[in-house]
């Protein structure tokens, strides 16, 4: 599925951007699918959706929709196909199980995600090392707050971080940040300790994209603890309960992020 170049790329740099890798036909219906997902009512129980503040005085917008896949058959075809699977057991060595899944919906005037790894955001569930498929809805550009990636960054799990979690900015500065300038129908693979983080969407369009994390099979599937906690401690805002500190018990479930 990849070549030795891109084995080696991933190798030292923990991502790769695979161009056209989903087929046109596929394409075309996820950006069908994603408007379906985000006609979908705010339902105790099911789906996760997240808000953040618009700019200005515009009050608040959608930002992330989460656990979709076992509600949506045409995409949890596609996450959890053949295709797909052979090509991160051909990084991995090995097959994958979905951990998570996400839609980041990106406004204009979205805010950005501050540098950081997914890593420490997935601690204490007996996993410890990830690796996420991004499918692009929107073009990927500068104005509309692109992925970044810290170029041959990969050093280890816990580079030094902020109270938040987030990379230092002492530390931030001194990698390559390199913009991921994607379309739809690419496919952009990357793992749980590569440095990455976005600007905010300064364009008049929205900038959405999936991304379903996996873990090894032989880690086993964490998928239903994951969701259970992250209810308990950062549930949507139809499920949260008056008076509760979220934005305290739920940290780790909002690293780096600019929702409420």
């Amino acid at each position: 599925m990849i070549d030795v170049a891109q084995r080696a790329f991933f190798g030292r740099n923990g991502y790769l951007h695979l161009p056209g890798w989903i087929e046109p036909e596929m394409g075309n219906a996820f950006a069908a699918w994603t408007a379906e997902i985000e006609a979908w009512p705010d339902t105790p129980g099911r789906w996760m959706r997240y808000y953040e503040k618009s700019a200005g005085d515009a009050g608040r917008m959608p930002a992330r929709i989460e656990n979709f896949l076992p509600y949506h058959g045409g995409i949890d075809g596609f996450f959890s196909g053949k295709r797909l699977n052979q090509l991160f057991e051909s990084i991995l060595g090995e097959p994958v199980v979905v951990f998570k899944d996400k839609i980041n919906l990106k406004g204009p005037g979205g805010a950005g995600f501050t540098a950081h790894q997914d890593g420490p955001a997935y601690v204490g569930f007996g996993v410890d090392f990830f690796v996420t498929a991004m499918v692009p809805i929107d073009p990927f550009t500068p104005e509309n707050g692109c992925l970044e990636m810290a170029r041959e960054a990969v050093i280890r799990d816990d580079l030094p971080q902020n109270p938040d979690g987030t990379i230092r900015d002492d530390i931030a500065a001194t990698f390559d940040w390199i913009p991921v300038l994607a379309h739809p129908g690419d496919l952009i693979v990357f793992d749980s300790r590569v440095p990455h983080r976005s600007g905010p969407n300064r364009s008049s369009g929205r900038r959405r994209s999936f991304y379903v994390t996996y873990n090894r099979l032989s880690a086993g599937d964490r998928r239903a603890a994951y969701y259970q906690r992250k209810r308990e401690l950062f549930p949507p805002e139809c499920e949260r309960q008056p008076g509760v500190d979220y934005a305290r018990l739920g940290a780790q479930f909002n690293l780096a992020n600019p929702f409420e």
